[in-house]
């Protein structure tokens, strides 16, 4: 974390999940200020291919910053309708309404949200309900070993409490014309999401793979990362009726397009606290750009919808792929 933050303070005072946890994090009560690089955020995804739709949003505050970053992709049919607004923040916003076209509602902490989208050519009205319970590796790995395993200079760059949730999508989209609703998908698919706060320092990230793959009893949920020549990597498996699968080594092949960076395909090799390996297979279905770019380098995230096969099972979900390069 920054230089001027105590981080053994906040390892020390961290205390077990609650649903105050989806709430806002107010570090400048907690510290006295907000550190360097403060993040935290909220991301939601879903995929219906049945209707053609894939979704993913990202509400982030930076309050070091002041200011809050608004991100949503809708594809419908091919067709991106992209989404960014970035909102001055002078304090912690009362709610998640503080932008004219995209909104989040907390409708029951730890198991359901609702997001609304409208412009001029959709309005998008989506329900989510979790499919299984908030996981948070914290909880699991202490705190404390992750600093003696990694570092403090790591946490300097990222530095998150962050917990994730596989959820039930369904909702309506309608598509208009000057006005006027001409279709209307009923949607019902399978998506994620998660919620970070602390620190992150993107350009310092070299590199990463997360995963979210959805399938009809089980999700497949994890992240590899790549920073300071260190490899942190971790995930879960949940599965119905079962308890979950602690993931806690991940290896990565992809094949790219032409110009060596766009993912085509990935085989993940999955090995499990109890050493056994399972392989999980990605084919990019659909693939948006994302570049971040800082006075230092630049960060370019790959935010690919993808099919997944996994034990002859199908499914479907995202494929996030980052890669930063310094100057």
């Amino acid at each position: 974390m920054s230089d001027d933050i105590d981080l053994e303070k906040l390892i020390k005072n961290r205390v077990p999940m609650s649903e105050k946890d989806e709430f806002f994090h107010d570090f400048e009560k907690e510290l006295g200020k907000f550190p360097q690089y403060h993040n935290e955020s909220w991301y939601f995804n879903f995929i219906d291919r049945p209707n053609n739709v894939y979704f993913i949003t990202r509400l982030s505050l930076h309050m070091d910053k002041n200011k809050s970053r608004l991100l949503m992709l809708l594809i419908v049919d091919g067709k991106d309708n992209s989404y960014y607004n970035e909102v001055p923040l002078e304090k912690i916003p009362a709610n998640w309404e503080f932008d004219n076209k995209l909104k989040y509602y907390c409708i029951k902490p730890m198991n359901e949200w609702s997001v609304k989208y409208k412009d001029k050519k959709i309005k998008l009205d989506i329900n989510f309900q979790g499919r299984f319970p908030v996981f948070n590796l914290a909880e699991i790995e202490n705190p404390k070993k992750i600093l003696e395993k990694y570092g403090e200079e790591l946490l300097k760059i990222a530095a998150q409490e962050h917990y994730e949730q596989p959820m039930l999508a369904t909702g309506t989209l309608d598509l208009m014309k000057r006005g006027e609703i001409y279709e209307t998908r009923k949607i019902k698919g399978y998506g994620h999401r998660d919620h970070s706060w602390g620190i992150r320092k993107w350009v310092q990230i070299d590199g990463w793979n997360w995963v979210s793959a959805q399938f009809e009893e089980q999700t497949i949920n994890f992240v590899k990362s790549d920073l300071l020549g260190k490899a942190p990597q971790s995930g879960v498996i949940y599965t119905k009726g079962k308890e979950n699968v602690i993931i806690e080594k991940v290896e990565v092949s992809t094949k790219t397009e032409e110009d060596g960076k766009t993912p085509v395909s990935s085989i993940f090799i999955l090995t499990d606290k109890e050493g056994k390996e399972k392989s999980l297979e990605s084919k990019t279905i659909f693939s948006k750009y994302l570049p971040l770019k800082s006075r230092t380098g630049l960060t370019e995230i790959f935010e690919q919808v993808a099919i997944f096969t996994c034990e002859g099972k199908q499914g479907d979900g995202i494929s996030e792929y980052l890669i930063s390069t310094r100057d």
